[in-house]
């Protein structure tokens, strides 16, 4: 899959915006399902709370006259230290402003351009010796995996401070990212990108009118549990087959298999009882059922609007792109994540939020998968040497961070200016209560262009053609097999 670049709206209330291009891209034994912290606004009760929450961990070390380095991607930090006006950067700045003014410290930003500079210079700094860093901020894939994997972070399950069962840190993690119980990353708020990372189903609202598709039909299908597959397919057989690919309407564009995968409530990782992660070499029933189901539509390109690597989109499309098929009302359905969401919202196209569909009715639960390219989160490296210190400040980001960035990303941009209409709040509350992640960011090779080999095998079985799918998926499973054997091994050999 090629490197797809986000372009994200940071606009304030006056619609001031910037731009942020190349996308990056948690104890237990490990379990294969979790949700994310709730999606509830943030009432001025909560945030009261928060206050005291926050003020009462002040009480508890001597933190005045500190300094605080917090290193990573530039979309961390505020674009001035001060009140702007842009609501984004200003959620950054009254977070660094309450964590100085309440807990005595020098707040010391260190912004980068990507999750590659992030992890690059954290190694060398820990690999010296050095501790200039207290908490890093990444990518999991551009930077979380290879600060891992170089041995240059530290445990963090066991921290006095930090409380895992708070709202602003994601309930899963301990679950999905924990190796024989010892976790390393830390999820929540405290990076703005966990609201731009999940994925959804957009609908165009001039095309369900074209059609004579009901958009209450298709919220109620969501909001009643009955938005499966088939539903899918269902309303989407409303537009007719596209016999000229330079100006007819697809069905469908942008497919992204690995997302429905985990939307049909399948995983990647499993666990064994000792809470070590493992893939099966054998291809499971249930996976080849699911492929075969979704490449009947993603991959018929009279319904999809679809590129295998190497393709020319201006040659298939005219000059269009299959983001801008979507925008220029050629597209009923475009798979994309929160962060499209943001930016789709600033032009010329209405649109519908829905989750990613259930595989069937029997399926309990919906199941929305967080893009790897996106997610970030937080990492203490090994060297710092006030652990206590780190602890303590890890925990105010987090709860300052549910106070100003949760409701400035989520509460205020996407359930009010990124939606067009009430129905898309309600099912953006199913989508972030149902948000999940899996460890194979981890160890399945990929990079900020590839799902990486093992990925890449589901991925083009579940988008486009499965016909060589069982080969690939054994060949690389072995691959990813070994892999984790060196994850574990370094978890392992990691004594604190």
């Amino acid at each position: 899959m090629k490197k797809r670049i986000i372009s994200m709206i940071l606009a304030a209330l006056m619609v001031t915006a910037i731009l942020v291009s190349c996308r990056e891209g948690g104890g237990g034994g490990g379990k294969e399902t979790g949700t994310t912290d709730t999606a509830a606004v943030t009432e001025p009760a909560e945030q009261s709370e928060i206050d005291e929450y926050v003020n009462e961990l002040a009480t508890r070390y001597d933190t005045a006259g500190k300094t605080f380095t917090y290193i990573g991607h530039q979309v961390n930090f505020p674009t001035e230290e001060k009140d702007t006006g842009e609501i984004l950067s200003d959620s950054l700045y009254y977070r660094q402003r309450d964590l100085t003014e309440i807990f005595g410290i020098d707040w010391d930003p260190v912004p980068l351009d990507g999750g590659p500079t992030t992890k690059d210079q954290v190694i060398n700094e820990v690999t010296a010796g050095g501790n200039d860093y207290d908490l890093a901020c990444g990518g999991m894939l551009t930077c979380g995996q290879a600060l891992l994997n170089a041995g240059v972070i530290r445990q963090v399950q066991d921290l006095e401070h930090v409380d895992f069962d708070r709202e602003w840190w994601v309930q899963s993690m301990r679950d999905t990212f924990s190796v024989k119980g010892k976790l390393y990353f830390l999820f929540g708020p405290i990076v703005p990108y966990t609201y731009l990372d999940t994925h959804v189903v957009l609908f165009n609202k001039s095309l369900t009118g074209m059609f004579s598709i009901n958009d209450s039909d298709l919220y109620d299908a969501a909001l009643s549990g009955k938005w499966t597959v088939d539903e899918l397919e269902r309303v989407a057989s409303a537009v007719p087959a596209v016999t000229n690919a330079t100006n007819g309407v697809y069905r469908y564009v942008h497919p992204v298999g690995v997302p429905f995968l985990f939307a049909a409530g399948q995983t990647i990782t499993k666990f064994d009882e000792e809470g070590a992660p493992y893939v099966d070499e054998t291809l499971s029933i249930e996976l080849s059922d699911i492929s075969d189901r979704l490449v009947s539509f993603q991959g018929d390109e009279t319904q999809t609007a679809l590129l295998k690597k190497d393709e020319d989109a201006s040659k298939k499309y005219g000059v269009e792109t299959l983001e801008t098929l979507f925008l220029n009302n050629r597209a009923l359905f475009y798979f994309a994540d929160t962060g499209d969401v943001m930016y789709l919202r600033q032009q010329a196209v209405e649109f519908g939020i829905l989750p990613m569909p259930k595989l069937n009715e029997a399926q309990s639960d919906y199941r929305s998968y967080s893009n790897p390219w996106v997610g970030q989160a937080v990492y203490i490296p090994k060297t710092v040497k006030d652990i206590e210190f780190v602890d303590l400040m890890t925990e105010a980001m987090g709860a300052l961070s549910q106070k100003y960035v949760k409701d400035a990303y989520y509460d205020r941009m996407l359930r009010t200016q990124a939606i067009f209409d009430l129905e898309s709040q309600e099912t953006l509350e199913i989508v972030f209560q149902s948000k999940i992640y899996d460890m194979s960011v981890l160890y399945s090779d990929g990079n900020d262009s590839s799902w990486g080999p093992f990925l890449d095998a589901i991925e083009k079985a579940l988008s486009y053609d499965n016909s060589t799918f069982t080969s690939d998926y054994k060949s690389n499973a072995r691959v990813a097999k070994i892999n984790i054997k060196f994850l574990i091994k370094t978890v392992e050999d990691d004594n604190g």
